[in-house]
């Protein structure tokens, strides 16, 4: 019953979505990587929840509540925060993206820098920061097949049943299949997480919420302030703060935000969507409550990512377990299937088109795009069954290599006198800050447990600005594409857009 429940909820999901995305549209590049740039505030508000919503937020929140408490509380100050930068920052990207039709972040710093090279060094950032995103998906996706098959599947075969699963999806449907399919997502997810959080005291025996509180009180008693449950791994206060102000950087830096935010129909659709958005990181407190419920309950797990589904299949009923399985596997698919399509924009747009066959025909860009997908694809798959991290350490290693991006496209946005040479020589520097202190072992030693993602991009910003004013600033057409205050006033002009019915 779990496994026919759970298949037959995502492959209605995945096969209607697949339907509606592809029926009566031509799948060319644009209709592919950004719908045809035609999302309006409802379809798009699912497509940007999918970045909220992902196996981190369903498995990996739960896990680092589970194994570390307080440490992982800076989950809830990720889409509120995050959304503060994006109310201005998203508008912007849709009306460059628009005005000079481009998909990719790495296209923006093509057109801002006249810079061939500078693109295709964003371009290979940007994939690698994707990879360890998309392994964290996979790694998820695994786990939920694994417990749905009652470990009659082990780990690699798992990956990879997850690994055809996604690019099956997202090689035929494209961006707007994603965003159909977000629907169903969220919706079921909400309603999984909302029944768990108020039955869980029952079924667990735990008597209530608030005796949960009082029992992790009791046994836990560090688990509510920092470092937490784990105060050998350096999640001090400092930590605690230079990983939000990191997370939040990197936030809006991932190429498929840039994309997504590519594909809606108008900058007032974005602007609605920041506003309310940042009510989602309320769903974090049932993931927190499911954490705890399962430390109490079965304390000795060996894998923290697999509390909250190892604690429904032990204390819910199949049918229940199957629903879990459905949300879990479509949290894992969806966001999966946008990282994988924007890498395989990226590759096609903005190393082969930019570099290696520039007259290419939009039909040969699509191809190229989607074997540049499947080869993503076989490369999560392969990191996924090599590694044994939590997700959110994956997720923590990702997002500090794609806050290096951060510096340099902000101050694109502001800054004339930014150079091509300043933003790659400071994204240089913060990647060889966040790869350094790992390999030497010295992390937890610097700057009183500071996140090293952090100390990188304080590096980055400064090796930023120095370069850039010691070498020659782009022209001002060049600048104009970042840096333009007519185009900023018709961004944010509410009766123009309704006027020219944007």
């Amino acid at each position: 019953m779990v496994i026919m429940i759970a298949f037959m909820v995502l492959l209605l999901t995945t096969a209607c979505s697949m339907y509606f995305a592809i029926k009566g549209r031509k799948m060319d590049m644009r209709e592919w990587a950004v719908g045809g740039r035609s999302f309006g505030t409802l379809l798009f508000w699912f497509l940007s929840a999918g970045e909220i919503f992902t196996t981190f937020a369903f498995l990996g929140a739960s896990g680092w509540a589970y194994q570390y408490g307080a440490p992982g509380f800076y989950i809830l100050a990720n889409v509120a925060l995050g959304y503060v930068l994006g109310y201005w920052l998203l508008p912007r990207i849709w009306s460059i993206g628009k005005k000079h039709d481009i998909y990719t972040q790495a296209d923006f710093f093509r057109l801002r820098f006249e810079s061939r090279w500078l693109a295709s060094a964003i371009a290979i950032i940007g994939i690698l920061a994707m990879i360890p995103y998309t392994q964290l998906q996979f790694t998820g996706l695994s786990l939920i097949i694994q417990i749905i098959f009652h470990g009659a599947i082990d780990k690699t075969w798992a990956v990879i049943v997850s690994g055809l699963l996604v690019l099956i999806f997202v090689f035929t449907a494209g961006i707007r299949g994603t965003a159909f399919a977000s629907i169903v997502k969220d919706l079921l997810m909400l309603a999984v997480l909302i029944g768990v959080t108020m039955t869980i005291a029952s079924a667990t025996h735990l008597g209530s919420i608030s005796h949960i509180f009082e029992l992790m009180n009791q046994k836990y008693s560090t688990y509510a302030s920092l470092p937490g449950l784990a105060p050998k791994k350096g999640q001090t206060v400092l930590w605690f703060m230079s990983t939000i102000l990191m997370v939040n950087v990197g936030y809006w830096m991932w190429p498929h935000q840039f994309q997504m935010t590519c594909s809606a129909k108008s900058a007032d659709a974005i602007r609605k969507n920041a506003v309310f958005q940042p009510l989602y990181a309320l769903s974090y407190f049932f993931v927190f409550v499911i954490g705890f419920a399962a430390l109490l309950v079965l304390p000795k797990l060996k894998d923290s990512n697999a509390a909250l589904l190892t604690l429904i299949s032990n204390y819910y009923p199949g049918w229940f377990l199957g629903l879990l399985g459905a949300a879990g596997m479509l949290i894992a698919i969806i966001p999966s299937s946008a990282l994988l399509l924007t890498l395989g924009t990226i590759f096609s747009q903005s190393i082969y088109r930019n570099v290696i066959h520039p007259n290419a025909s939009d039909k040969k860009a699509l191809m190229v795009g989607r074997l540049a997908l499947i080869a993503g694809v076989i490369l999560s798959v392969w990191l996924t069954i090599h590694s044994n991290k939590t997700i959110v350490q994956i997720l923590l290693i990702a997002y500090s290599a794609v806050s290096q991006i951060g510096p340099g496209f902000i101050l694109a946005l502001l800054w004339k006198r930014i150079t091509a040479y300043g933003v790659l020589a400071g994204s240089v520097a913060g990647l060889v800050g966040i790869t350094v202190p790992s390999v030497i072992h010295f992390e937890k030693s610097i700057a009183f447990t500071m996140n090293t993602g952090f100390i990188a991009l304080l590096f980055n910003i400064a090796i930023t600005v120095l370069v850039s004013l010691a070498t020659k600033s782009p022209s001002d057409a060049a600048i104009r594409v970042g840096v333009n205050e007519e185009e900023e006033n018709i961004a944010f002009n509410y009766p123009e857009e309704q006027k020219i019915g944007v």
